[in-house]
């Protein structure tokens, strides 16, 4: 029987966290007496520095040999510093964000997660999360009750490359049976549509609002059965 594979990306097409990067450092902030900073001080500090900023280069050079989290720590630290915080407060606070980053308490399942990954095992297909993230997104999906519907988690920071780069779909891909039915869900149009066309296999765009007009785009993960039939 063939093999009939389905790819998900993670953050805002299956879960999504509260405030993302920029309101855990907030929070930290605030928790620290910072009361003066805002999130609109934060956020554009964060457009540039993490690896999926540079999917065109492999981890190995970007993160030249240090380990991920001793690497956006000390990002997250010179982030800090940026802010008018001392040093040593800066690397402090940066320190704790881990933590707090991964609080499954912040963490939420759209409603409508469970319902599609349940009939897209019904309907024979093997769910596979593909998603550009932190090294512990295995635990985070288990922590969520949702690493049943799954044969298996690729983050990023164990497949040493990001979307859209066709290196990490090629290190998903030559682990499968069969790659003749294979398709990647997301909602980044470069990361999950491009990358995965580039790669050879087809790609449904989700959540986020069709500036592109892409073809195969749904709303809402309900949807997504309407393309694959």
């Amino acid at each position: 029987m063939q093999k009939k594979y389905l790819l998900w990306d993670f953050d805002n097409t299956l879960a999504y966290r509260d405030g993302m990067w920029g309101q855990t450092i907030y929070d930290l902030l605030q928790e620290h007496g910072y009361s003066s900073i805002r999130l609109e001080d934060i956020r554009p500090l964060l457009t540039r520095g993490f690896p999926w900023h540079t999917p065109e280069i492999s981890h190995e050079e970007f993160f030249g040999g240090i380990q991920w989290w001793d690497y956006m720590t000390l990002h997250f630290s010179k982030i800090i510093h940026q802010l008018g915080i001392n040093e040593r407060l800066s690397s402090e606070i940066a320190g704790q964000i881990k933590i707090k980053y991964l609080d499954t308490t912040k963490w939420h399942l759209y409603d409508d997660t469970i319902p599609c990954l349940e009939r897209a095992i019904s309907k024979d297909y093997e769910n596979i999360i593909v998603s550009n993230h932190v090294p512990e997104l295995s635990s985070l999906v288990r922590d969520l009750g949702i690493n049943k519907y799954f044969i298996q988690v690729y983050s990023s920071a164990h497949l040493g490359y990001e979307k859209p780069n066709i290196q990490m779909y090629r290190r998903v891909l030559d682990k499968l049976e069969d790659t003749s039915e294979v398709t990647m869900i997301g909602d980044s149009y470069i990361a999950d549509v491009e990358g995965a066309i580039n790669a050879g296999i087809k790609a449904i765009l989700v959540r986020k609002e069709n500036t592109h007009n892409y073809q195969n785009y749904c709303k809402s993960l309900d949807e997504i059965y309407d393309i694959l039939l």
